[in-house]
């Protein structure tokens, strides 16, 4: 048995009805952002620019300390 059969099996027993889902997401979107301007949605490039602001964190992380070394 794979992880993914475990998974399914896992999600087949822990799902939410249809309605009580759309009620959580509801609820999600609905919620007001901090400032009281409504979520919109994500960007179409949010997942590029975390990915990219992500990897030059990791790689500024490798470099050396001056005040450390």
């Amino acid at each position: 048995m794979s992880l993914d059969d475990v998974l399914a099996a896992w999600a087949a027993t822990a799902r939410l009805p249809d309605a009580a889902a759309d009620g959580v997401y509801q609820r999600i979107i609905m919620t007001p952002a901090p400032g009281g301007k409504q979520f919109g949605g994500l960007g179409r490039t949010w997942w590029r620019d975390f990915s990219a602001d992500f990897a030059a964190r990791m790689i500024t992380s490798t470099r050396p300390v001056p005040w450390a070394a």
